[in-house]
């Protein structure tokens, strides 16, 4: 029992200090917790993380073409390598020039491969030609700024009546946008045919194919209905497609990473319905006196300022004054005019520029933390025997240096206050007793009562087993207080206490992490087995019963002459047989449900086979 309670009292000790370890992070957490912004962007970490997935090296042209378009949405320098890789490895394909053209147009390369606008025209006009073949040799077309027949919405058109994919819509949709000329209205109007295809799962968008056919279709759908000038997506449904293409900025893959880019540059980049962002910047969510401005920002999905964008703070705010907010290239700043403790939503009103879409949340939260100070300390050893204070202080000199044994019970009393005077509470406090032996730490939580006064009682008597694992020595004692709502954690000196227990038969307790010895098992020796020969005599006997039946039948005459070898002859005698078998098997380890199945078919065919085989039987009698 005693080893028992020694465990949980471990237990119980690392759980109280992991528990304030994890306290002592309490501002970095907390600033976290308030200034990280919602999904619907990228933040500058989100942008270094995807940037060092477009890193290289270069294995082919889709990658080369991945990486220098990842590397040009994310505002990176591109890599010089690229040109070289196309120079040395572009073909005369529709493939090849596709991603070369971007390449090219992205980094002003050269391919200097004779006939490609005869090959991609050709490739254009070939009859019955593809949907995605028309789309990479427009793109290619364009890429390398060769001119695009307005004929080609027409053959697109005429593709998309065999084509019904998300797919190929979203690749002509971006042909389309590519013509020169008015968008065609066929096309324009199938957008809103196929957006009603998209699934919605609460507050997100998306279509089957995931997130590639999604970013395409939104690139698609977003260029075409600017080339259009009105669009038939709504808002909530740009606000849901962006939902779902940020929720997939954490996956991993070079793939899933770069269609991420792709549907977060079309809806950035576009100019009729852009969804925006309120964040707030530089972790200036957590408000102080020396620290009273509070950043925001209004950011593309790309995370991005918004350029001519403007904030202003409603009426009716705590902490801030109304009205509308200094800044400039989309970046907000405004400073607190009263501190009070705790946590403030902010309510803020947007003004953007034609084509972006408010964000729905237009409420901040901020922190204001204050300093505290620790007042009315009070440090008193009491005997229990006769209730005589041993020793007292208000600790104004110092931390004090005391003693104490079995019969000494310690209080500590103290507060924590405001600038003002004002007593509060906080989230935790505690006292804490570390060994200069053996650096032990032992915790107790100090209580407050309703007049925000806090204490701790400790009674050695019970506590130095209990608590301190009979360990007597020299302790140093500290009160450890947290809060949200407090710049750091503070850790006060209380005293040096020094601990003193009569000798023990038994070594102190180890309440310490260090590792326990092995425990090795040792598993019951198995029971000794009978002699063989016993086991083969109740073997034997186990066979008797038969050896005994084939003795009573031959003493009476029994013969097989009467066994009858036709067809339900057979049948009967051999589904008898199975029937033995399935007994035997069912004996050996099959479940009685497997039993129950086999047995039913074989129970009916030796039914019918037994009745047809003794009508046979009866009817040779009788005919004798």
């Amino acid at each position: 029992r005693s080893s028992v309670n020694v465990a949980i009292k471990q237990w119980y000790q690392r759980r109280v200090r992991d528990f304030i370890q994890s306290n002592l992070r309490m501002k970095t957490l907390s600033i976290l917790l308030v200034a990280i912004p919602l999904v619907l962007s990228l933040s500058p970490v989100d942008k270094a993380r995807i940037g060092s997935s477009f890193n290289g090296p270069l294995d082919s042209l889709k990658s080369a073409y991945q990486v220098t378009v990842a590397r040009s949405i994310l505002g990176l320098p591109l890599l010089e390598s690229s040109c070289d890789y196309v120079a040395k490895n572009t073909q005369l394909t529709l493939d090849d020039l596709y991603y070369s053209s971007y390449i090219s147009k992205i980094q002003g390369c050269q391919v200097n491969i004779a006939g490609i606008e005869e090959f991609l025209r050709s490739e254009l006009n070939s009859e019955g030609a593809k949907v995605k073949v028309l789309f990479k040799a427009s793109s290619a077309l364009a890429n390398f700024d060769l001119p695009l027949e307005p004929t080609l919405n027409g053959v697109l058109a005429e593709a998309l009546k065999s084509e019904e994919s998300v797919m190929s819509h979203s690749l002509a949709y971006l042909s389309a946008s590519l013509v020169p000329g008015d968008a065609p209205k066929d096309i324009v109007d199938s957008i809103e045919d196929i957006v009603h295809r998209a699934d919605t799962i609460g507050s997100v968008m998306s279509f089957d194919g995931g997130l590639m056919e999604t970013a395409m279709f939104l690139k698609g759908a977003l260029a075409l209905s600017e080339k259009a000038g009105s669009s038939a997506l709504t808002d909530a449904m740009v606000k849901k497609f962006a939902d779902y293409i940020t929720s997939n900025k954490d996956k991993y893959g070079q793939s899933n990473l770069f269609y991420t880019l792709i549907g977060l540059e079309a809806l950035a980049n576009n100019k009729v319905l852009v969804p925006s962002q309120l964040i707030v910047l530089e972790s200036s969510a957590v408000i102080t006196p020396e620290k009273p401005s509070l950043k925001l920002s209004l950011v593309d999905p790309l995370g991005n300022a918004i350029a001519g964008s403007g904030l202003s703070i409603d009426a009716g705010q705590s902490i801030f004054p109304a009205g509308k907010l200094s800044g400039s290239a989309g970046v907000f700043e405004v400073s607190a005019t009263t501190f009070t403790r705790g946590i403030h939503k902010v309510g803020v009103s947007a003004q953007l520029p034609s084509g972006y879409v408010a964000p729905d949340v237009t409420t901040v939260s901020c922190k204001v933390v204050l300093p505290v100070v620790v007042a009315d300390t009070l440090f008193k050893l009491i005997d229990v025997d006769d209730n005589r204070v041993m020793a007292s202080s208000d600790l104004s000199s110092g931390p004090a240096v005391a003693k104490g044994d079995l019969s000494t019970r310690l209080m500590f009393d103290f507060s924590v206050k405001e600038a003002d005077g004002s007593s509060i509470s906080l989230h935790q406090a505690f006292v804490r007793f570390t060994s200069s032996k053996t650096g032990q730490e032992v915790y107790f939580i100090a209580q407050a009562d309703l007049n925000k006064k806090y204490s701790v009682d400790l009674n050695f008597r019970t506590a130095a087993s209990k608590s301190f694992g009979s360990l007597a020595g020299e302790y140093s004692v500290d009160a450890i207080l947290g809060d949200a709502t407090l710049p750091s954690a503070m850790v006060m000196k209380i005293a040096t206490f020094t601990l003193d227990l009569p000798e023990s038969k038994e070594p102190a307790a180890d309440l310490s992490k260090s590792a326990k010895p092995e425990i090795s098992h040792t598993f019951r020796t198995p029971e000794k087995r009978p002699p063989q020969a016993i086991s083969m005599l109740f073997t034997g006997l186990i066979f008797l019963p038969a050896l005994v039946l084939l003795i009573v039948w031959a003493k009476l005459g029994a013969n097989i002459s009467g066994l009858s070898f036709s067809l339900s002859g057979l049948c009967f005698h051999g589904g008898l047989a199975a029937i033995f078998l399935i007994y035997l098997n069912f004996f050996i380890g099959t479940d009685m449900f497997t039993t129950v199945k086999y047995l039913s078919g074989c129970a009916i065919i030796t039914f019918l086979a037994g009745q047809r085989l003794l009508s046979t039987i009866a009817a040779q009698k009788k005919a004798k």
